[in-house]
């Protein structure tokens, strides 16, 4: 995909209401706090002016995603209703996807994004224009502290884009980003374009999208970072639009295309709902809107909680509103209504509800799921109705094999999760292990994956109202057969609809040089090993970790692997240590490690640091992480820990007293480990007992920062190290004398080295930097030890930058690409062309 050339536009600018909550669930929140009126200042000009894809220089390469088949949260659907098949998703970091239905999957529309706009990867809200199938709006930006957010604007289904800075942040990733949308086209004017924001309230755009001016004629602004969350035009009625904000009596609407608003009379001002004992109440004074939409006969079907999700919802409602006769109707799922019944012991679960959708040929028939139930006892349900909301069918009781087994962990079977076409997506089982904090994955009932949490995005099709598929915070599951099912009472039938969605954020890789392909460490769902890197792949068995830290093989048994990772499970001395874990058959089966590390020894979320093994898989050196950031250092009374009876017991070494994250080890000589820490070198032919120290500027090595060694796979003592703008330098005997072997102007943000060119000793070297003065910031490789370089991506294959790169020691040429939103990317040299250039369509697997 690529963007057209343009000319940044102006913007009517007002500043927003800085400060609020901040979503930290799944990873650290940027530090800009800078939320003044200039939003596009921090547009770069390397997206104002994206061009169509340069072509790479040299030997043509290819781009395919490492298959895991979603991996995070899925937090909208779109469809269009004249167009069959014609669908969008949209993921909180991972940007949007277009389904195409000649691939059966979905095909991402962003990956063209640079890393100077990796905020732009994430989708506040997305639009469709109900005359032109063809035009597509997003709403990019992650984080509302981030001063970079945009609109992109296509013509041509997605495949290029118009991109205008927005005069507003977004937080597709921050919290409240379950609801929507925010993004509305007129469907009596295509050029009028409406967006609710979470800091300066509603905004109009009368050029599509490229300047806005701020609507100041509804009452409230509502900038609370959260703000107004949908615009819905009524498509019967020139100049009625509808604004939802996450607010008691929060709907707002307006007759005269937005000149004058007012709240809509009679909107729920109280909670229906009793306390139970020993709870305490909502978090809200009224229910406030999530999300809604508008039947074909007029009426609103609007789901609330008492908080904006997609965490922390404990009360919700779900209402009707007819905008004809102005009639209100608490449709809320209950005992008296519900079938199945709710379940017991629990009167009626707490939590909200969230995702609605309405059939295009039947007003009276609906879907709605509801929000934070997990962890249970019983669980997120979806509800269907085929009466406006006077009775429910629970569908995920009812899809829930052994229902009275389950104890209202409401799943689906095992076998369900896959593809249509049989292929399985295993890891999510996750291996049916106790649960880590907050809302997770994985189902306590063996044989069944949960049926979701954070079922946010919901949407029946509008061609087929039999079918419905709803995302999670993993993956999409879609069924054919719902309303059908549903009115006898049966279980539907499922399966998973996520190919080509790949938003996984990646901490770490690993290649050995037999046996698995692939090891993987990931935000929030473990890690893999990567034996097929074309289809799903279980997830590393028990012990699991919420975020996978490190990852290491032994060079001489590359079956031989051991991970360390955040654990939110307690650690005894009969289970063992669940911050790390062994595996001597290649990843396919783990235990435990004995014990842990001194400041891992107990049940803390402290990230879990570094490891490494030594090449006989006879001798482990484990680093602590800085509880907040692994890549830092810990002043500790010891240096990384040592353990030589496979992490039975770990003693603390002599000539290193810092637990650092730059500890390595050599894959050929035994016992070899290399550190270099604050400017000074170690080294360690002992298995981690001993290191001995020489200061860098000594042997060859410029004053500055320590870095992490990388080690040639097939030499001893052959160690390189990425000094960033300082160059990259190189040692052939352990350390003893570095030389630079890289000229002044490259510069690496990361580094790895892989299987050398045919002819070559040295080993291919792999950087994401750049190679010359005012250069574009790329991919690279090197067959020459770092004298000449040739870039493998282009501008259209950039997804936000790399998080981590790993080359592949077996296949020359072949690099992975770990990102933080668009999954684990491998980089292949393409067969049978000596063309330069990156082929098209392979943006997604």
């Amino acid at each position: 995909m690529s963007a057209s050339l343009i000319k940044p536009t102006s913007v009517v600018c007002k500043e927003p209401n800085p400060g609020g909550p901040e979503d930290a669930d799944r990873c650290p929140q940027p530090t800009s706090t800078d939320l003044k009126m200039s939003f596009y200042v921090g547009l770069t000009l390397a997206l104002a002016a994206l061009v169509r894809a340069a072509p790479a220089a040299n030997t043509g390469y290819e781009f395919n995603s490492v298959a895991i088949t979603g991996g995070g949260y899925i937090t909208g659907f779109i469809a269009h209703p004249a167009e069959e098949n014609l669908m969008y998703t949209r993921t909180d970091i991972g940007s949007t996807y277009r389904w195409n239905q000649t691939l059966d999957k979905w095909i991402p529309l962003t990956d063209f994004i640079s890393e100077a706009d990796v905020n732009l990867f994430g989708t506040e809200s997305f639009a469709l224009d109900p005359n032109h199938p063809e035009r597509l709006y997003l709403a990019q930006g992650r984080y509302i502290t981030s001063n970079n957010s945009a609109f992109f604007v296509s013509s041509d289904y997605g495949e290029t884009f118009d991109i205008h800075p927005a005069p507003f942040p977004m937080g597709a990733n921050d919290l409240g980003r379950n609801n929507g949308e925010r993004l509305a086209v007129n469907p009596f004017n295509s050029d009028e374009i409406w967006m609710g924001t979470r800091t300066a309230g509603l905004w109009k755009s009368d050029d599509r999208a490229k300047t806005w001016s701020n609507v100041t004629s509804i009452p409230n602004a509502f900038a609370n970072t959260i703000g107004i969350v949908f615009v819905i035009f009524d498509p019967k009625k020139n100049g009625t639009i509808y604004a939802g904000a996450t607010a008691p009596e929060g709907l707002f609407h307006s007759t005269d295309g937005g000149a004058s608003w007012s709240p809509v009379p009679n909107q729920p001002s109280t909670w229906e709902v009793t306390v139970p004992a020993n709870t305490t109440g909502p978090q809200s004074t009224a229910p406030q809107p999530m999300k809604a939409v508008l039947s074909s006969e007029g009426v609103f079907y609007i789901t609330y909680g008492d908080y904006p999700g997609p965490y922390g919802v404990t009360y919700g409602a779900v209402y009707s509103y007819n905008t004809n006769t102005q009639e209100w109707q608490n449709i809320t799922p209950n005992a008296n209504n519900s079938s199945p019944p709710p379940f017991e012991p629990q009167a009626f679960p707490n939590g909200g509800y969230c995702g609605v959708s309405v059939s295009a040929t039947d007003s009276n028939t609906l879907v709605i799921t509801s929000l934070d139930r997990d962890p249970g006892p019983a669980i997120d349900s979806l509800y269907v109705s085929r009466d406006g909301g006077k009775s429910w069918k629970d569908v995920a009781q009812l899809s829930t094999p052994n229902v009275e087994a389950s104890g209202g962990y409401w799943g689906h079977s095992i076998e369900q999760a896959a593809l249509k076409n049989g292929t399985p997506v295993p890891w999510l089982s996750f291996d049916n292990s106790p649960g880590w904090g907050g809302y997770g994955a994985p189902s306590p009932i063996q044989g069944l994956t949960k049926f979701g949490w954070w079922e946010t995005a919901l949407l029946m099709s509008p061609w087929d109202s039999e079918k419905v598929m709803y995302g999670t915070g993993a993956t999409i599951w879609a069924s054919d057969n719902i309303l059908s099912t549903a009115e006898e009472s049966k279980a539907a039938d499922w399966y998973i609809k996520a190919q080509g969605i790949e938003m996984t954020a990646c901490l770490e890789l690993s290649s050995p040089t037999d046996g698995v392909h692939l090891l993987s460490g990931l935000g929030d769902i473990n890690g893999y090993a990567h034996f097929d890197l074309d289809t799903p792949q279980p997830m590393f068995s028990l012990p699991v970790a919420s975020n996978l830290d490190g990852l290491d093989w032994a060079g001489h048994h590359p079956e031989y692997i051991v991970r360390i990772g955040q654990s939110h499970l307690n650690n005894t001395p009969e289970t063992g240590c669940h911050f790390g874990a062994i595996s001597t058959d290649g990843g396919h089966d783990w235990e435990p490690l004995a014990t842990c590390i001194p400041p891992m020894n107990s049940s803390s979320t402290f990230t879990a640091g570094t490891i490494a093994v030594d090449a006989s898989a006879s001798c482990i050196v484990w680093s602590a992480g800085n509880w907040l950031n692994r890549f830092l250092p810990t002043s500790n009374v010891s240096g990384p820990y040592y353990s030589s009876d496979q992490g039975k017991n770990w003693n603390s070494p002599t000539g290193l007293t810092v637990q650092t994250p730059n500890i390595t080890t050599d894959r050929v000589q035994d016992a070899t480990f290399y550190s270099y820490t604050d400017g000074v070198w170690y080294l360690s032919t002992d298995g981690g007992r001993t290191y001995s120290s020489k200061p860098g500027t000594e042997i060859g090595l410029p004053s500055g920062e320590g870095a992490k060694p990388i080690v040639d796979f097939k030499r001893a003592g052959h160690v390189y190290l990425n000094l960033a703008e300082r160059g990259i330098y190189y040692s052939s005997n352990f350390g003893s004398s570095w030389k630079k072997v890289t000229g002044d102007n490259i510069t690496a943000a990361l580094f790895t080295v892989g299987k050398a060119a045919p002819g070559k000793k040295t080993p291919a070297l792999f950087i994401w930097g750049t190679v010359e003065s005012g250069g574009k910031t790329g991919l690279y490789r090197s067959d020459d030890n770092g004298a000449n370089w040739t870039r493998i991506n282009d501008d259209a294959h950039q997804y936000g930058g790399p998080s981590v790169i790993q080359g592949d020691p077996r296949v020359y040429g072949r690099v992975f690409f770990g990102t933080f939103g668009r999954g684990i990317l491998r980089a292949d040299i393409r067969k049978g062309s000596k063309k330069g250039g990156v082929a098209p369509g392979t943006g997604g697997i």
